[in-house]
């Protein structure tokens, strides 16, 4: 028999007040399973098949993948870095003026016999042999220290002459004729006859005493590298650390065609003028600009100089001797402007030689 106090179940309602609702029997979730913590706490790494993130960046997170970055142009041409100036430089400097400016080099010359005897005999040509012993020996010495000081340089050069390599060689023919061009076109504007400087005149009669090979080296591989160094390397590439790059280059292309005519500017000679000047500025811009466009790179500059030089002592030894033939018979038969240009034609391949001979030579 049921009490007032019990319910239709038979259950005392104070028990339930004391034991809380009714648990309803398990069975399926209506919202799925709820998720457990993972007792070893949250994931520490990206989700499976996620990219991982950057080295050293913070454990447990995960980078969202970037974009690709556009892979650099292999055409691209890269800086050769030329570096500071420093005292080696000055030094070098130093060497280079009481060399090939004072006469430092015809000095020590005449400490030896062999040399002051050929240098006195009277003899053209072994006078114009001894100059060229004097001044190979000048520039053996000078391009030892250029090796010695530029050669990080002259490497660093190497592995940036990958970019358009192709055409950086092409232009090395091109950019002689080009110079062979201009020079003839600019002088018989300005001049009616060729004009040849006493330093240039020197270098002719020195070549034809001389071996073509010995003649080669010096002139056409050896005075490029050292001349190279200091107009270029120097006044452009370490200079530019300090001044705009065209400011530097405007010295430069200044003071190269100049130092070739220390004679004139002194006072023995007075080959000095514009038909003389043109060819050592036309060939000064054209070294500047390939030093420039080509990242400061000292080795394609000495290949534009070397190439240039190398092709002058060639065509001088091969044409010497026809081409003062064949323009001593013209007169009879061609007007004399045809004379004119063609000898200008002849005169604008000398000037490419154009190594710095000094006071030795030009005496």
């Amino acid at each position: 028999m049921s009490t007032p106090n019990d319910d239709q179940q038979g259950r005392d309602p104070r028990e339930t007040y004391r034991s809380g609702p009714p648990v309803p029997p398990p069975g399926p979730h209506p919202y799925g399973a709820p998720e457990q913590p993972d007792p070893q706490g949250p994931p520490q790494g990206p989700p499976p098949g996620a990219p991982q993130g950057q080295p050293g960046g913070q454990p447990g997170w995960w980078t969202p993948p970037q974009p690709p970055r556009p892979a650099p142009s292999r055409h691209r041409q890269r800086d050769a870095e030329p570096g500071r100036f420093s005292w080696w430089d000055l030094g070098a400097v130093v060497l280079y003026l009481a060399t090939f400016m004072v006469g430092g080099a015809g000095l020590v010359a005449t400490l030896l016999p062999p040399v002051r005897r050929m240098m006195t005999s009277g003899d053209a040509d072994q006078m114009a042999l001894s100059q060229f012993l004097v001044n190979a020996g000048a520039y053996v010495l000078m391009a030892l220290v250029v090796l010695l000081l530029a050669g990080p340089a002259m490497m660093r050069a190497v592995r940036t002459f990958a970019p358009l390599w192709w055409l950086k060689l092409l232009l090395v023919p091109v950019s002689w004729l080009a110079i062979i061009l201009v020079n003839a076109t600019l002088v018989s504007l300005i001049s009616d006859q060729p004009q040849v400087s006493a330093n240039q005149q020197a270098i002719e009669q020195m070549l034809g005493a001389v071996p073509y090979l010995g003649a080669l080296v010096v002139l056409g591989l050896l005075g490029p590298l050292v001349e190279e160094f200091f107009f270029r390397h120097l006044l452009i590439g370490k200079l530019s650390r300090h001044l705009n790059i065209w400011i530097c280059a405007g010295i430069s292309v200044a003071v190269f065609p100049m130092i070739h005519f220390i004679p004139a500017l002194i006072g023995p000679t007075d080959d000095l003028s514009i038909a003389t000047l043109v060819p050592y500025v036309t060939m000064g811009l054209v070294f500047t600009l390939g030093y420039i466009l080509s990242g400061r790179s000292l080795l394609y500059s000495w290949l534009l100089h070397a190439f240039n030089n190398s092709m002058a002592v060639s065509l001088q030894y091969l044409l010497q001797g026809p081409m003062k033939e064949f323009t001593e018979q013209l007169p009879d038969t061609m007007p004399d402007g045809g004379v004119a240009v063609l000898g200008l034609l002849g005169a604008t391949v000398a000037p490419v030689l154009s190594p710095v001979l000094g006071p030795v030579l030009a005496g």
